[in-house]
C-alpha cells in the first residue's frame, strides 16, 4: 500500500493485501514569511508496506527519508537566479502525539539567508541516492498593512458595547488570500497549587480572495462582541480550581499568495490559511505545497472596562472564573 504523509492523515483502507509497485514520492510543506529570519520546509515521503497503516506510520523511517536529499533554495529575479543556498536537515521540537511519531521531527532550514520581498524563490530537491528531483517556485508577498485597530495604539476594546469592533488592513503586493484571526490572551492561577500559566485560544475567520494580486486591496471587516464572547465560553474549558485573568487581545492578518490561496479553496479550508495535506500541489515531480505568506499583528488591545465586567458575569463567560 501506498501512503502519502504531511501534517495529517488521509484515511485509508489497511484491508489490502496488495502491494503496488513501488513509486517514489516526495511531500513537501514550506511556507516563506520575508519577516521571518529562519524559514522551514518539511519534506516526508510516501511509504509502502503490508499491514496496518497505522502501524507503519509510527515508524519514522516509513515516512523520513534519511539523510540523503540534497536540498537548496534559489533566489529568482526577472527568471535569472541571483543567489543559490542549501538548507540544512535538523531536528525540530517534538510534535504533538498523533499518527505519526511525534520525533524525530526531521526539517530542513535555511542558514540566516534574507527572503527579500522582490523575489521569486525556487525550491530544488535530490534524492541523491535515486536522483529522484522535485521543484517549485513561488513569489514573495509583499507586505501587509493593519490600519484598524492601529498597531500603535493601546486604547481599550470595547467588546461588550453597542457597536461592532472595526477591523481594517490593506494587503500587499502577490497576496491572493487573506484571513484574520484574534487572539484571546489570558492568565490561570491554579488555587490548589498557586501554578499561574498564560493561556490563549484563537478566534478564526473564513479567509479572504483578493481579485487582482497585482493591486494592493483594503479588507474592512465588523466583528459582532457578542460572538466574541460566544467564542469564549466554547473555546475555554469550565475549571472551579482556577481563577482566570483576561491579558487582551492580538488581532493576526495573514495574507498568502495564489498558490496558497488554490490550496486553501481546493481544500475547502474553513478556519485558516495553514488545514490539511493538500489535494491540489505546486511541487513538480511530487506532491505538497511551497508558497509564501505575510503576517502583520496589531498586538495587546485590552478589554475596557465594561467588556472585562461582562466576561466576568455575563452568560456566557461567568462560569470560567475571569475575575
Amino acid at each position: 500500500m501506498l501512503f502519502m504523509v504531511s501534517g495529517s492523515f488521509i484515511s485509508c483502507d489497511n484491508e489490502l493485501d496488495i502491494v503496488a509497485p513501488y513509486k517514489e514520492i516526495g511531500v513537501v510543506y514550506g511556507l516563506l514569511n520575508p519577516t521571518d529570519s529562519i524559514h522551514y520546509v518539511r519534506i516526508h515521503k510516501a511509504y509502502l508496506g503490508e499491514g496496518n497503516a497505522l502501524v507503519m506510520a509510527q515508524n519514522p523511517d516509513s515516512i523520513y527519508y534519511p539523510d540523503i536529499l540534497d536540498v537548496r533554495m534559489q533566489r529568482v529575479i526577472n527568471g535569472n537566479v541571483v543567489e543559490d543556498f542549501p538548507l540544512t536537515r535538523f531536528t525540530g521540537d517534538p510534535l504533538d502525539p498523533g499518527t505519526f511519531p511525534s520525533t524525530p521531527n526531521i526539517l530542513y532550514k535555511t542558514n540566516g539567508e534574507k527572503i527579500y520581498r522582490d523575489s521569486d524563490y525556487k525550491l530544488l530537491i535530490t534524492n541523491t541516492e535515486t536522483g529522484y528531483y522535485m521543484e517549485s517556485e513561488t513569489p514573495i508577498i509583499d507586505s501587509l498593512l493593519i490600519s484598524r485597530p492601529p498597531i500603535q495604539s493601546s486604547f481599550p476594546i470595547p467588546w461588550a458595547g453597542s457597536n461592532p469592533i472595526l477591523v481594517e488592513y490593506t494587503t500587499g503586493m502577490d497576496a491572493k488570500v487573506s484571513n484574520l484571526t484574534v487572539r484571546f490572551n489570558y492568565r490561570e492561577e491554579d488555587i490548589t497549587t498557586g501554578l499561574i500559566t498564560n493561556e490563549f485560544v484563537d478566534w478564526k475567520f473564513l479567509p479572504k480572495d483578493v481579485k487582482n494580486p497585482q493591486v494592493p486591496e483594503t479588507v474592512t471587516m465588523q466583528l459582532d462582541g457578542q460572538a466574541f464572547f460566544r467564542f469564549i465560553g466554547d473555546a475555554v474549558k469550565v475549571d472551579p480550581n482556577v481563577k482566570r485573568y483576561a491579558l487582551g487581545t492580538d488581532f493576526i492578518i495573514t495574507s498568502g499568495a495564489e498558490f496558497l490561496a488554490n490550496y486553501i479553496n481546493i481544500n475547502s479550508a474553513t478556519t485558516s490559511i495553514l488545514t490539511s495535506i493538500p489535494v491540489y500541489s505546486n511541487i513538480d515531480g511530487g506532491t505538497g505545497i511551497f508558497s509564501s505568506r505575510y503576517v502583520q499583528v496589531s498586538p495587546n488591545k485590552p478589554l475596557d472596562a465594561n467588556s472585562l465586567s461582562y466576561l466576568s458575569t455575563g452568560p456566557y463567560t461567568d462560569d470560567l472564573g475571569f475575575q
